[in-house]
């Protein structure tokens, strides 16, 4: 390869100087294109890379093909491979951990929060979250696991009588897998909308409807065969929680897509290392004799010439501790040696758990619980980069899961008479924080913050997951109940006195 490239630069400044003597525009716009033809490396076809050659199709395409495939591979990853398994755990502890929790923003006509109407707001929020039927925050971590297996979920709202009976908004919701989807349902459809695997767009683009079996059509329905109609539900109803990567792209893909196979042949390579290594737990002894006769087994145990007592030895099938054994001459013993794992394993698993760990976006100390090579500034790197990343699925899960319940539970709230604060009331979301590394480091960071005018209190409280509203109240009923105490302790003393 080397040879020809220099031969093709040869030539190409040999036309070049030819080309120049009378037209040296002309030899420099040749120069330019004959170096255009090496621009881009990438797109070599010669030599190892010849069969590497990726159709350029939509996003929706290459989804269509391989979606069941590669959703079912993560599945059984997150079912079966414990270091899959781990990380989907830590990601939902550090994503969501307890909830996601709203802050409701109505303000008065002077443009302050108004504490009281916000507080009922949230109040009524929290008995309709954690209400038995609703759990809204176990919800929460199950539509981002199954965006991290699935690619996707489907959030369906349903009016609930018996919530409003109990005094609690009446909007359901729950979680579908993507498989609800009539993927059946695709191209133009008779209304004049477009269909992509049974979501339902209009002229615009957006989505309009979404086709949604009444059963999961893996499993068996009431009759005993799988669920085979499907329903047209408006798109009001129905939220679809994914990331798209591409514009060409309207469904989901596993986001563990990038290492599924990486950590499905790690998973056969650890295996293949267990059984080996349970086989050569189980070592032996081969023994090496001159005697054709104790190749016989109905031998082992019994006499064979060479002893010391009556000219014979017995040969043991098993060795006891401490045993002393007499073999006959021209008998050798050897040892079944094996070492496995050997020294390759542990560098050979480092390099493919760090490679998984990045495509996950996790370190490989947390990955891999490995901490023995990290240092104290090299894991709080780590941790920061990490959590750089948990807080942007925060920031999708607030965009695509909790605003749109959000919106929908305030207009229920309204229409339901339980209270009457408008069918729209503005919201933020406080997102679980993470404790400091250095507590006494980062708490004088925030203090010096704080003096430089640079940050508010609030802030920091939302940094830790915490909320400054109640924060406040707490400190308020303190006050008011140690001040209490302390005028008590002081009158029976001045009692005691007179």
């Amino acid at each position: 390869m080397n040879l020809a490239r220099g031969l093709y630069d040869i030539w190409t400044l040999g036309m070049a100087h030819l080309i120049g003597l009378r037209r040296p525009a002309r030899a420099v716009e040749y120069m330019r294109q004959r170096r255009a033809l090496l621009s881009y490396a990438a797109a070599s076809r010669k030599g190892a890379n010849r069969n590497w050659r990726p159709a350029n199709k939509t996003a929706d395409e290459h989804i269509r093909r391989d979606w069941a495939w590669v959703t079912a591979r993560a599945r059984d990853l997150a079912r079966n491979s414990a270091h899959v398994s781990g990380a989907l755990e830590k990601i939902c502890n550090n994503v969501i951990f307890t909830g996601i929790r709203p802050q409701a923003q109505l303000r008065t006509a002077q443009g302050r929060l108004d504490r009281a109407r916000n507080t009922r707001a949230e109040d009524h929020f929290r008995r309709w979250a954690e209400h038995r039927r609703v759990d809204f925050y176990g919800k929460q971590e199950l539509a981002l696991r199954h965006c991290w297996v699935d690619g996707e979920a489907l959030v369906h709202f349903y009016e609930s009588a018996r919530l409003l009976r109990e005094g609690v908004v009446p909007l359901g919701l729950e979680i579908l897998e993507a498989d609800h989807l009539d993927a059946s349902v695709h191209g133009e459809l008779a209304n004049g909308n477009r269909a992509v695997r049974g979501v339902e767009f209009d002229a615009e683009g957006a989505p309009v409807a979404y086709h949604l079996f009444s059963e999961h059509p893996g499993g068996l329905g009431p009759m005993g065969r799988s669920a085979r109609a499907s329903a047209r539900v408006p798109a009001e109803r129905v939220a679809h929680v994914f990331a798209p990567k591409r514009a060409s792209q309207t469904r989901g893909m596993s986001w563990l897509a990038a290492v599924i196979m990486e950590m499905h042949d790690f998973d056969e390579y650890q295996d293949a290392e267990r059984i080996a290594a349970r086989l050569t737990a189980a070592f032996g002894f081969f023994v090496e004799t001159p005697y054709p006769e104790a190749m016989d087994p109905a031998h082992f145990g019994g006499a064979l010439p060479g002893g010391h007592e009556g000219g014979e030895v017995r040969l043991p099938d098993f060795v006891e501790p401490g045993r002393i054994q007499i073999m006959p001459a021209g008998t050798k013993i050897n040892a079944a040696g094996f070492t496995r794992p050997g020294m390759t394993y542990e560098p050979f698993s480092k390099v493919q758990l760090r490679g998984a760990s990045a495509g996950l976006g996790m370190s490989y100390e947390a990955y891999s619980n490995d901490y023995t090579d990290a240092s104290y500034s090299s894991a709080r790197s780590a941790a920061l980069e990490e959590r750089r990343g948990y807080q942007k699925q925060q920031i999708f899960l607030n965009r695509a899961f909790n605003r749109p319940v959000w919106d929908l539970w305030s207009r229920f709230l309204f229409l339901s008479g339980l209270e009457d604060l408008g069918p729209e009331i503005p919201v933020t979301w406080q997102t679980p924080g993470w404790p400091w590394v250095d507590p006494y480091k980062d708490a004088s960071a925030a203090k010096l913050e704080l003096a430089l005018g640079s940050t508010s209190r609030r802030r920091i409280a939302a940094s830790r997951g915490q909320d400054l509203d109640e924060i406040m109240d707490e400190l308020a009923e303190e006050q008011t109940f140690f001040g209490g105490l302390q005028a008590k302790e002081n009158g029976n003393a001045q009692a005691q006195e007179e």
